[in-house]
């Protein structure tokens, strides 16, 4: 019989949010992804991003 295994990818690729509060979200998004283990990537004049996050 053969064994399934169970593989975790990827469901979605690139992701970019518009935000109202651009310091509230990053703090939000750093805090998620610290738990995560994925670094923030860079930030720069008005956005952030992390992985294949972008804000």
């Amino acid at each position: 019989m053969e064994t399934q295994e169970l593989h975790r990818g990827r469901l979605i690729d690139h992701i970019q949010l518009v935000v109202r509060n651009l310091s509230a979200a990053q703090t939000f998004y750093a805090a998620i992804f610290d738990v995560l283990h994925i670094p923030m990537g860079g930030t720069g004049e008005g956005f952030f991003w992390a992985d294949e996050l972008f804000v």
